[in-house]
């Protein structure tokens, strides 16, 4: 085998990005029984290394929220906390999309109500359902509540 040239590293990069994120995303929302934490941490780990080869900011941001739902479904709760920290520096310079801020914020809470600050959580459940429904197109809003069903009600 030879050695790939700087573009096919590139694309290769960007192909295991897509495909690990993906593959994490739909984990987190598989049936209960079926989800393994620690798969969707590893992909969330994998994506999240190859966006930092050939991603943007955006996706460095995208990542962390993957990185911070990952760790909360491990139960990892400071972990998950540094990530949602991460991701909210760059909310605090940018703005993004609504259905970005709609995984955000929920993420925000799933965080919050893995390590007990149930006011918090309370909180940012109900902020989280109210970007959701707000959400004006309909496959985000659809793409959104595949996750949002998944976020532990206060």
């Amino acid at each position: 085998m030879s050695t790939p040239t700087p573009e096919e590293l590139q694309t290769m990069h960007r192909y295991f990005a897509v495909e690990s994120n993906n593959h994490a995303w739909l984990s987190s929302i598989a049936p209960t029984d079926e989800r393994d934490p620690l798969e969707i941490l590893q992909h969330a780990y994998v994506s999240a290394y190859h966006w930092s080869k050939v991603g943007t900011e955006v996706n460095e941001f995208r990542a962390n929220i993957l990185l911070a739902h990952a760790h909360a479904f491990c139960g990892h709760g400071q972990t998950a906390l540094m990530y949602v920290q991460r991701y909210r520096d760059y909310l605090s310079r940018h703005e993004v999309a609504g259905w970005e801020q709609g995984f955000a914020v929920m993420i925000d809470a799933q965080v919050a109500h893995v390590v007990g600050d149930n006011a918090r959580h309370a909180a940012l459940y109900q902020e989280a359902k109210a970007l959701v429904d707000a959400t004006e197109d309909t496959g985000d809003r659809e793409v959104l509540m595949l996750t949002f069903v998944n976020i532990p009600a206060p």
